[in-house]
């Protein structure tokens, strides 16, 4: 553990080095700046350092009362060149809480580390550790950009790793005024992931997604990933299929995405969706409302759970969000226990 925190510090150091170097380098004309939610820009080195961090309070039915900071995440990005981008973001998860101050060493971890090479004006390249694209909650998963305090259970990692370590290539087409994204990957993160212990993660991986979006009001997308998981590659392999959508206009939002993941083995097979509205109330209020729905095997009860969140989001400024919720169902304390939760969340 002491190893892989060294490691983040070096890579974090040696990315502020070379963006640093840069800038003083040249004559510096526009000196840097730091603006809320956008982080501290070094616009002659092409150089940012920002982040978000959640706070966050839950009182379930069942169990104890829990305070904790659940994430704080540094966002690093430099482009030494337009066709040229480093990103990394470095997270600190469950660090501190009413239950205890856990070890930085198992808090810290590296949610992305990558670098993306546009190979044309369309074509861009991906190497490196980034977010699964399957759905849209995963990719957009930071606490200040969804709208509630609980993650739908479809998006949890027991289903498929929230992470690849690979590479990735995305080609953009323009049809009319639909803008298509046609992505394939490969991963390999039982060998390439030198940084997450994790056993929840994936051995290996391959898959692909399609995003379709039409106007500024709606986009569909298919997602579909066939992987074995690190605990026990020799199990056999599984296939996800997930489809999404989402609508927004005038403040109002509906987002959806379902799930089917199967195995021919004894890690059965899951399938289930959720489909979150967001309404507003008054300048900045908004309610949200979600169903889920899920039936598995492989981390979950049997039987059919249903689960509901209400809920209420207060957006005082773009990059600072209060949530407030109520999460009910049946037979469901083991894995989304009924309570209220909220939260605070920023970036910075």
């Amino acid at each position: 553990m002491t190893q892989r925190l060294h490691v983040y510090i070096l890579l974090l150091l040696a990315a502020a080095q070379l963006g640093l170097a840069k800038c003083f380098a040249e004559e510096i004309s526009i000196p840097p700046s730091y603006q809320w939610g956008r982080g501290i820009s070094w616009p002659d080195a092409n150089f940012n350092l920002g982040g978000y961090a959640n706070l966050g309070y839950q009182r379930p039915q069942k169990g104890n009362d829990q305070f904790k900071l659940d994430e704080f995440s540094l966002f690093l990005t430099w482009t030494p060149h337009k066709r040229l981008r480093f990103f990394s973001e470095v997270e600190v998860d469950d660090w501190l809480s009413t239950r205890g101050i856990a070890s930085l060493n198992d808090a810290l971890r590296a949610e992305r580390l990558f670098v993306d090479v546009l190979a044309s004006e369309t074509t861009t390249v991906r190497l490196g550790k980034f977010l699964t694209p399957i759905g849209r909650w995963n990719v957009i998963h930071a606490a200040p950009l969804t709208w509630t305090a609980t993650r739908p259970l479809i998006t949890d990692e027991q289903l498929f790793s929230p992470h690849l370590n690979g590479g990735m290539v995305t080609q953009r087409l323009q049809i009319d005024d639909n803008n298509i994204d046609i992505s394939a990957y490969a991963d390999y993160s039982g060998k390439l992931d030198i940084f997450d212990d994790s056993s929840s993660g994936f051995e290996n991986s391959f898959g692909g997604r399609i995003n379709l979006e039409s106007g500024n009001n709606w986009q569909v997308g298919i997602s579909y990933i066939n992987f074995s998981k690190e605990m026990n590659p020799k199990l056999d392999r599984n296939d996800l299929l997930g489809v999404d959508f989402i609508w927004k206009k005038n403040g109002y939002e509906v987002m959806a995405e379902g799930i089917y993941r199967h195995a021919g083995d004894s890690q059965g097979q899951e399938q289930g969706f959720y489909m979150q509205g967001v309404v507003p109330l008054a300048d900045k209020f908004f309610a949200v409302g979600r169903y889920e729905y899920l039936n598995g095997t492989h981390h979950f009860i049997t039987t059919d759970d249903h689960i509901g969140v209400a809920g209420l989001a207060w957006r005082p400024y773009v990059p600072l969000v209060f949530k407030a919720e109520y999460r009910f169902g049946a037979e469901n304390d083991s894995f989304a226990p009924s309570g209220f939760f909220t939260s605070i969340s920023t970036l910075f």
